[in-house]
């Protein structure tokens, strides 16, 4: 199970807080945890550049901890922050014991009703100290259900039903109706900085995930809308906090993102991510999602099979010996099967191209293809190959 109030009480710092009530409550799941001292303040006027809405910058399931200086002048705001808090799917609160030592009787009574648990804690546990013990066993969650491991068994299909329902309720993301999720690589890429970025952002935890897989990054974007420009706009938003692709050369950073599925074909999601990045590898520039990637469609999922290298191989084979005959191939393809093209890139006539193609056609055996028949098999050969690294 992913984290759960219970849980806290076993970390460091909640080893010093006290249950006053909602002990019913303490299996409630814990995705982040926030600081509440002005948030529920009336008449507050934010600087516009705050653009602070309580709705959307406060994720349920956080871990609330406050010191009720909103409502140091007036302790009936207290119990009507904290109906507020349980309307909002908090997990939980606990209030440092510096302006009030205890709690009015209804606030108290409330919680109990409603199964929400409230702590306190003393003057000398810092906030500092709550924030970083919460976040790191959140993440650390994180990284058991979604270790490296767990990952290759995605990418591989080798992933059980059983094993995938374990990560389903295991990790913090609270799963929406549809799931996408995004491949992200390069070597500009500082994966653990953005990683520990990440865990620290504030109103995001409730739309996606990261974790780190070698020196890369997948992004689990989730919402209740299926269409990819929902997911699309949550992907921009992380990468703008984040600061991914800023100060970067446009070729150091490469991403793959998958088509938007229920959250029950999320090993399914994460391999047409990886297919995604795969394929834009290939081509040399970027498709928007996995269903834009044309043939690769069909090619990247069966490219391990033992007929797929040995039809690979047996069109390759034949000519991959001779560099002018390689180099046509290569700009052939790159072209769309535009000899006047390939003529132009490879700086030769184009009856050199179409001398050298034949040329092909008989080494291969494909004698008997039509124009684009060839143009076809010797693109497959090509992606299952490059993709191979051969």
């Amino acid at each position: 199970m992913a984290l759960t109030v219970k849980d806290i009480l076993e970390l460091p710092s909640g080893q010093r807080m006290k249950l006053l009530a909602g002990g019913k409550g303490l299996t409630r799941p814990v995705v982040s945890v926030e600081i509440a001292d002005y948030e529920f303040a009336p008449g507050i006027k934010f600087v516009p550049e705050a653009n602070f809405n309580l709705q959307d910058d406060m994720e349920p399931g956080s871990f609330i901890i406050t010191s009720f200086l909103f409502a140091k002048d007036d302790p009936s705001l207290i119990l009507s922050s904290i109906e507020i808090m349980e309307r909002m799917e908090m997990a939980g609160l606990a209030f440092k014991q510096i302006i009030y030592d205890q709690l009015p009787t209804e606030a108290l009574a409330f919680a109990e009703k409603k199964n929400f648990p409230i702590f306190s804690f003393s003057k000398d546990l810092w906030f500092e100290n709550i924030i970083f013990d919460i976040m790191y066993a959140v993440q650390f969650d994180d990284k058991v259900y979604l270790s490296e491991e767990k990952i290759d068994n995605m990418l591989s299909g080798k992933m059980t039903r059983s094993e995938l329902d374990i990560i389903l309720k295991g990790i913090s993301l609270k799963l929406r109706r549809y799931i996408s999720v995004i491949y992200i690589s390069g070597k500009d890429l500082d994966a653990g900085r953005i990683l520990r970025s990440f865990y620290l952002l504030k109103g995001f935890h409730s739309k996606g995930l990261m974790v780190r897989y070698e020196d890369s990054l997948f992004l689990i974007t989730t919402s209740d809308r299926g269409d990819s420009k929902s997911h699309d706009l949550i992907r921009a938003e992380a990468f703008e906090l984040l600061g991914i692709g800023t100060g970067m050369d446009e070729e150091s950073i490469l991403i793959g993102c998958s088509d938007v599925h229920e959250p029950a074909q999320l090993d399914k999601a994460f391999r047409e991510s990886h297919f995604c990045f795969t394929a834009s590898s290939i081509e040399g520039s970027a498709f928007a999602h996995f269903s834009d990637t044309g043939v690769y469609q069909v090619i990247l999922p069966s490219i391990d099979t033992d007929e797929s290298v040995a039809f690979a191989k047996g069109i390759t084979s034949a000519y991959d010996s001779n560099a002018d005959l390689c180099e046509t191939v290569k700009e052939y393809l790159a072209s769309g099967g535009d000899v006047t093209k390939t003529s132009a890139a490879l700086h030769c006539h184009q009856n050199t191209v179409r001398y050298r193609l034949g040329k092909i056609r008989e080494l291969t055996g494909l004698t008997a293809a039509s124009d684009s028949e060839l143009f076809m098999q010797l693109k497959i050969a090509a992606v299952i190959t490059n993709a191979k690294g051969g």
